[in-house]
């Protein structure tokens, strides 16, 4: 059987259809587990094998091997197939459903007895691999819409006459590798959606031209177009448009998903008129959050909505789309952009130093609503509340109706559930005293000395450790002592730990260079551990920083550093680096 090629093909494609690898499957995490049958190439038996699907992955499971056998179902074809042979001998084996997956031109036939669980097999795989066969199930009517890359199509379901959307992609524009990339991260964040505020994505096909995905068909167009019509809003439905967004955005921040192109274009109301039932949609720039800031684009958004840290290419977290909420805010309540400028140019430069227009809007909008939003457009992430802390300000009490509000707002257990949200100092909203406008108790722990490299989800065990620049600085202070006796003095910690400034030159245009930490921080940085990315991160593994940390120091230095120089260091470390988590 000749297979063609897929556009998610590996470029250099494997001699076995199966991947192997080593690691642990959590029984609570898999999905779906059942015996399938195979039919041996070599001697025509049909041979009953364990499979099960876990993280969107299928394996093959061999009791007592060293290797799991898996293929990842994301990016692979399926078709539906029978067998039937009436010269089998038994009968049970005269019938047979199956599905053949195809991956890296190779496939795999599976096959059940029962119809049932064949199709419950199928209904669980459609949402997780790419067919072939959109022309056999769908319509397309007419064009709706249409990007750099993709073209968006209303289509009809044929089997219910289900009213849908398809975004198809040419394949013949995507010719470089961080295209295809870039689809594959859309494809795996969209699949992992299911929230009635977030675009929902309901299966991928795939044809010789183009790769096309089914979405819902939201009729009320983009929210774009009600504030041309209309550009200035009250606050009320302001306020009821921002809850529906932050609400959406508590979701898909619990699912460590940044979204960084947060604007009117890519707010979809669901109908035609009702501004509170807004979408959020296009996560052709999303990205899963990283402490390590290595994302496919890290300078991307929109200049007027974008986060002033991704221009500014420091490291960010979710709060990059709290503020691009405000800029949604200060634009729908003054019907002005926050960054004014005749120019593009004037607006990226204000955006980038994040020199908001707040006297534009100051004396239109109330003294509680221009508190939430001074937050919302804070230059420092930290500062920014989380979205449901933002939900609880005082604000949102005034201008929602109880009703709605208490539904944002269900429970004091509700805030106190941070399970799977991002925790990194850029959380820290209201260390400085600002949660006197909210109600309720507040999500947010800081810890006593934190950066946001340094805590993330899931960081349980030391082999979490990431080695910081103040922990490099750290590691040589302490070589410092290894090295000789004599060279442990109070002063030079200080001139190591005070040396330390900003390249604040005027960045040209939209091509706006980097901070660079200089100095000897960036030397210490620089000289051991150089990285490939923008970001002053040193990338190393746990076994490699305790190499690097010597146990063995004389007593004398130990004691030196333990009743002298820890101390003095924290202070120094709190004070000077009290801004670096902006870097």
């Amino acid at each position: 059987m000749q297979i063609k090629l897929s556009f998610f093909d590996d470029a250099k494609i494997s001699r076995s259809f199966w991947e192997k690898t080593t690691f642990q499957v959590e029984e609570e995490l898999v999905d779906f587990q059942s015996a399938l049958f195979e039919k041996s190439k070599t001697t025509g038996f049909w041979i009953s094998k364990n499979y099960i699907i876990y993280n969107s992955k299928l394996m093959k499971l061999r009791p007592n091997k060293a290797y799991i056998y898996h293929v990842d179902l994301s990016l692979s074809r399926i078709e539906r197939i029978k067998y039937k042979n009436d010269q089998e001998g038994d009968a049970c084996h005269k019938k047979k459903y199956g599905i053949r997956i195809i991956r890296n031109q190779k496939f795999k036939e599976l096959y059940s007895i029962s119809k049932e669980l064949n199709q419950q097999i199928w209904e669980f795989l459609k949402k997780q691999c790419i067919k072939r066969s959109f022309k056999e199930k769908y319509v397309i009517e007419k064009l709706i819409g249409k990007g750099n890359f993709a073209k968006v199509y209303l289509c009809t379901k044929k089997q219910d006459k289900q009213q849908l959307a398809v975004k198809a992609f040419e394949k013949c524009n995507m010719n470089k590798d961080t295209d295809k990339q870039a689809l594959i991260k859309e494809i795996q964040i969209m699949r992992k959606l299911n929230y009635k505020g977030l675009i929902k994505m309901h299966e991928v096909f795939e044809d010789d031209a183009h790769v096309l995905l089914i979405q819902d068909y939201l009729q009320g167009g983009e929210l774009q177009k009600q504030i041309e019509q209309n550009q200035k809003h009250s606050e009320q439905i302001v306020a009821s448009i921002l809850a529906t967004l932050l609400d959406s955005l508590d979701y898909l921040h619990k699912q460590n998903i940044l979204h960084r192109d947060l604007k009117p274009e890519n707010m979809i109301l669901r109908k035609n008129g009702v501004l509170e039932d807004v979408v959020i949609a296009d996560f052709g720039l999303a990205d899963f959050y990283d402490p390590l800031g290595n994302y496919m684009f890290q300078r991307c958004g929109t200049p007027g909505f974008v986060a002033p840290e991704i221009l500014q290419d420091k490291l960010y977290d979710t709060k990059v789309d709290i503020f691009s909420v405000g800029c949604l805010m200060f634009l729908l309540i003054s019907g002005k952009s926050p960054f004014k400028g005749k120019t593009y140019n004037e607006v990226v430069m204000r955006n980038f130093h994040c020199k908001v227009d707040y006297c534009s809007i100051e004396n239109i909008i109330s003294k509680v609503g221009f508190s939430l939003l001074k937050l919302l457009l804070h230059p420092r992430p930290s500062q920014r509340p989380q979205p449901r802390d933002a939900l609880r300000h005082e604000w949102y009490m005034i201008n929602l109706d109880r009703i709605r509000y208490s539904e944002l707002n269900k429970s004091e257990e509700q805030y106190l559930d941070t399970k799977g949200t991002i925790k990194s100092s850029n959380t820290d909203a209201g260390s400085c005293g600002f949660m006197k406008n909210f109600i309720g108790p507040s999500t947010q722990i800081k810890p006593w000395f934190m950066t946001p490299q340094l805590h993330h989800v899931g960081q349980k065990k030391q082999d979490n450790l990431l080695l910081t620049p103040q922990i490099t600085m750290m590691q040589q202070i302490q070589e410092q002592f290894n090295d000789s006796e004599e060279n442990i003095s109070i002063k030079n910690l200080d001139d190591d730990l005070t040396d330390v400034i900003f390249d604040d030159d005027q960045p040209q245009s939209y091509r706006l260079p980097q901070y660079l930490l200089v100095s000897k921080l960036k030397q210490a940085v620089d000289s051991n551990n150089s990285s490939q990315f923008a970001s002053p991160i040193v990338k190393r593994t746990p076994e490699i920083i305790m190499k690097d940390i010597n146990p063995k120091v004389m007593s004398i230095k130990e004691k030196i550093y333990e009743q002298q120089t820890l101390p003095k260091i924290a202070v120094v470390v709190k004070n000077n680096f009290k801004n670096l988590e902006q870097i």
